[in-house]
């Protein structure tokens, strides 16, 4: 074989040495496998740095059982709860509402000639102020029934801005929170916060995770004490990021050839040498050394 042609075979020879080299190199490192999952990893941990910790002065709130109850126990108390809600909301309208017989017909019945002993005159009279009243109780249910259509459509928006703010509040467990406090407070207590709170979403979700604070709250009956306190306690709400879980430690990782980047490194070095002098003798022996590394590992 010709010089040239003989050392152009070993320069080939040598090349695939260092790609086998290369690749049982990256074969035995499994932390590159997991490359891909990388951007899953950070978003986790994004997500996980976003949340928040809402307290009520320096008390922090109890801690919670790391095992929750499975998906259909938790969906069954979701139910009850909302059956229970609706029961407290019926009573109160029982209690609050006006018996039907108390509320006289303010225009009365209309006036006949009979009614009028048969004067036309009196009659007349008796018919002019019958269509006065009328005139006035349509208006003045005509007004009622505008200032109850503004009444709901204010509630409605609260409604919607607290469901907008819940939203917004950046806790994983905001409905379990809510439950426990609805569960507390009764359905007057319910609309001094929902009204009167500067952050109704975030004084409900407070007093969900401090269960003896909303016990404490609820105790008032007085809806003038009751709002005063909801401001008072409103003003020890503090916010702070959640506390991240501790990072995973990482796994050093070891090549099963050993100094495979000097190896890369030293092949480089003798490769351009022997291009420059033609000399191949160092890259061969070095090489065969390689080769008897891997046969005795």
């Amino acid at each position: 074989m010709p010089p040239d042609t003989q050392a152009e075979g070993d320069v080939l020879e040598a090349e695939d040495l260092d790609e086998n080299l290369e690749a049982e190199a990256s074969a035995d490192e499994p932390g590159e496998q997991g490359a891909d999952d990388a951007p899953e990893a950070v978003a986790a941990e994004e997500s996980e740095s976003d949340e928040v910790v809402i307290t009520i002065g320096d008390e922090a709130p109890p801690e919670e059982e790391e095992k929750r109850a499975p998906d259909w126990v938790r969906e069954l108390r979701k139910a009850n709860r909302e059956k229970d809600r609706r029961i407290r909301e019926l009573e109160a309208r029982v209690q609050t509402a006006q018996p039907a017989a108390v509320q006289a017909d303010p225009v009365g019945a209309k006036p006949t000639l009979e009614s009028c002993d048969f004067d036309g005159e009196k009659l007349a009279a008796e018919l002019e102020s019958w269509y006065d009243r009328k005139a006035k109780a349509e208006r003045a249910a005509d007004e009622k029934r505008r200032a109850e259509e503004s009444e709901r459509a204010a509630w409605q928006a609260k409604l919607d801005a607290y469901g907008s703010a819940k939203a917004k509040l950046k806790v994983r467990d905001y409905e379990d929170a809510e439950a426990s406090a609805m569960d507390v407070l009764s359905v007057v207590q319910q609309g001094v916060i929902l009204s009167g709170a500067e952050n109704p979403a975030r004084l409900v979700y407070a007093l969900g995770k401090h269960p003896s604070k909303a016990k404490e709250l609820a105790a008032i009956t007085d809806p003038v004490r009751f709002a005063f306190a909801v401001a008072k306690l409103e003003t020890q709400l503090r916010t702070a990021p959640a506390k991240k879980t501790a990072p995973t430690p990482e796994r050093v990782v070891k090549s099963s050839v050993a100094g495979a980047a000097a190896v890369d490194n030293q092949l480089e070095k003798l490769r351009d040498e022997a291009a420059k002098t033609g000399d191949m003798s160092r890259l061969m022996a070095y090489r065969q050394q390689q080769k008897a590394k891997q046969r005795a590992a």
